[in-house]
């Protein structure tokens, strides 16, 4: 009887140790899990800072570009005027 029970015991305490392995990683996991939530978070706001800046810049360039167009066609206007 001794015999059988050995085995089934080893085996238990090896079953018992891959389970403590396993709580061990998931614990790790879940510590990860935080930092990566963390971290998607400062993402976030830096992508909306960029993209508060890129509008910020595409409206100000919109500006310039349709300045620049008006002088274009005001440029225009006078050599078409001023020649005969």
């Amino acid at each position: 009887m001794s015999s059988n029970s050995n085995p089934k015991l080893r085996h238990y305490a090896h079953l018992a140790s891959r389970l403590r392995n396993l709580t061990v990683a998931l614990q790790e996991s879940e510590v990860q899990m935080d930092k990566l939530s963390e971290h998607l978070g400062s993402m976030q706001k830096i992508g909306i800072n960029c993209g508060s800046q890129f509008m910020a810049v595409s409206r100000l360039l919109d500006v310039e570009l349709g300045a620049e167009d008006r002088r274009m066609r005001e440029e225009a206007a006078k050599k078409e005027g001023g020649s005969p």
